[in-house]
């Protein structure tokens, strides 16, 4: 299988001549060398990848010796990148022969597909519990009325269903009351004021005095 030089994994030590050529790319990608010669580079790097080295520990033994110690100045654009590596990466031999142990541990690409995938199955959504009958009658119901567009159809629905709320409150044998006993309820409990017409004000009743008539 190909992968992207973009998504190589940085730990996996490459196998075959298709991930050696991937691996080439993805470490001239994240040097930022376009310049380099992958023919040279990778020529350069076959042993180390055949001693268990990957990406990532190349580009940290670019940057550091094996003591941890800081190699020196990045590249100039005066260097070829493959005589540059050369250079780096003899710090990390005996006598320019033998090559030191990898600074990152490796793995091999059938082991960091299975890692990846129990990390994915570990941290995967679970799924919820399930719903009860009234849960899925009410879900249900819920998303018949969503899925209807009409507003006078949805308006309708919420009526009949409150309707039915209030009936449920009902005494078993009896009918729902109607307007004319709210009315009559309202008439019973609270009397009708007399109001005066002309100025809109409650009309006091005022008990006035009888007049007399003075005899002249």
């Amino acid at each position: 299988m190909q992968i992207d030089p973009r998504r190589w994994p940085g730990r996996v030590v490459p196998m075959t001549d298709a991930d050696v050529d991937t691996a080439v790319e993805s470490l001239c990608a994240r040097a930022s060398w376009p310049d380099a010669d992958r023919r040279w580079v990778r020529r350069l790097l076959e042993p180390w990848f055949a001693a268990g080295w990957s990406v990532d520990a190349v580009l940290v033994a670019v940057d550091t010796r094996p003591d941890g110690t800081r190699q020196g100045r990045p590249r100039s654009r005066a260097q070829v990148a493959h005589e540059f590596l050369r250079a780096r990466l003899r710090t990390w031999t005996t006598d320019g022969v033998r090559l030191a142990r990898p600074p990152l541990p490796g793995m091999s690409l059938g082991e960091w597909f299975r890692v990846n995938r129990r990390n994915a199955a570990l941290h995967a959504p679970r799924r919820g519990a399930g719903l009860t009958s009234e849960g899925e009658r009410a879900r249900a119901e819920s998303r018949a009325l969503a899925h209807r567009r009409d507003p006078v159809e949805r308006s309708r629905e919420k009526g009949r269903r409150r309707q039915e709320v209030l009936d449920s409150l009902l005494v078993p044998g009896q009918e729902s009351p109607s307007f004319a006993d709210s009315w009559r309820l309202v008439a019973e409990l609270i009397p009708v004021q007399r109001v005066c017409s002309a100025c809109g004000h409650v009309r006091s009743e005022v008990a006035r005095p009888t007049a007399h008539r003075v005899a002249s």
